[in-house]
Parts: C-alpha cells; structure tokens; sequence
C-alpha cells in the first residue's frame, strides 16, 4: 500500500471518538450521547439523560463499554449531560449485576445507543489501526476481551486505547445508521451518528 492511500486512510478515520442525537421515545431528544476517548487513558460516556438513581445505573453504562471495547472498568466515566448542572460519575463495580432484561425501558434505550456507539468506535479504530499498520482494513480483528486490534495472521496488534491516543483528533461529519425497529415503531429508522470525514 502505498503512503498516500495509508495517510488518507488514517486521516479517514480521524478519532475514535462518537457521537450522536437520539430520536427515542423514551430518551430526551436533542442532546448529545458520546463516547470519548481522553488524552490520560479514560473513556468518557456521555448521556444526553438525566442521571435517574443517583448514578444506580452508571455501572451498569460503564460496564456495557467495558465488555464491548475491552477497557478496564476503572478508567471509565458517566457524563449525564441534561441535568443542571450536568453530573459526571466514576462508577464502582455493583454489588448486583443488572440483567438487560430488568433494566426498564429508558435505561434500556440507553444501553442500545450506547452499543451501537461501541459498534462504531470499533469500526473507526479498526481503520486507524489499519492505516498504521499500512494493510487492508479487511485484514484487521478485533478482540472484544482485551479491546485490541490485531493483523489477522499476523503478529502485529494494537490495544483500543493507544489508538485513540494515536489517531489525529479532526473535525467529523454525521452519518445515518439504521436503528433496531420495535414492532409497531411506524418513526423514522435511522440515527445520526459523526463520522469522521
């Protein structure tokens, strides 16, 4: 591959950083929902919803990015961005592990934004990753347990956050992403999530 394919590839995928507006019934509409990627090693979630429970479920929150990405529970954060003034949580490991079935409706909506955040998160540090190993982006793997990025058989691999910390922050453009549809949901079927340009 040549240098200016893997630059441009690389300045395709910008940052790893997501975000997006939510159009759910059950979620407010019109705020900002992100995962960001800070420069000291933390991962920031940032929920356009009040913080419902005094932070009862920022660990459950925390602990969907933590599986997903691979990053360590303890270097993740909850930003609840609707409250007045807006609350940013550490959350600590529950007592109780929260069935994604018993959550309720509106932590429920949450969790499915937020998954779908990782999903791209994944896929931006998936081109990074592979503009700076200078291959495919379809040779590329992604580990869910200890959130890297590896050369299919190869020996090269990179974790989730040295990515982040690798790829040049830019501005970034929206995109449209099908939305899972609930039986009888006759609204629109797509969500707004930036990506990078």
């Amino acid at each position: 591959m040549d240098t200016i394919t893997a630059n441009r590839r690389l300045a395709d995928a910008e940052m790893l950083d997501i975000e997006t507006v939510t159009g759910s019934l059950v979620l407010p509409s019109n705020q900002k929902w992100a995962i960001r990627f800070n420069t000291g090693g933390t991962v920031t979630i940032v929920l356009g919803m009040r913080d419902y429970g005094r932070g009862w479920f920022s660990a459950f929150f925390a602990s969907l990015v933590a599986a997903r990405l691979g990053i360590p529970f303890g270097r993740i954060r909850v930003y609840y961005s609707a409250n007045l003034p807006a609350v940013l949580r550490t959350p600590v490991p529950p007592p109780v592990r929260f069935r994604r079935s018993k959550v309720g409706p509106v932590a429920g909506a949450a969790a499915d934004i937020i998954e779908r955040m990782c999903d791209h998160v994944i896929g931006k540090g998936r081109s990074a990753f592979a503009a700076m190993a200078s291959i495919g982006i379809r040779d590329i793997g992604f580990d869910q347990s200890t959130g890297r990025f590896f050369v299919l058989d190869r020996e090269r691999s990179g974790n989730i956050l040295d990515v982040a910390r690798a790829a040049p922050r830019g501005a970034s453009k929206s995109i449209e992403l099908p939305m899972k549809s609930q039986a009888g949901d006759r609204r629109s079927n797509t969500e707004t999530i930036p990506s990078a340009a």
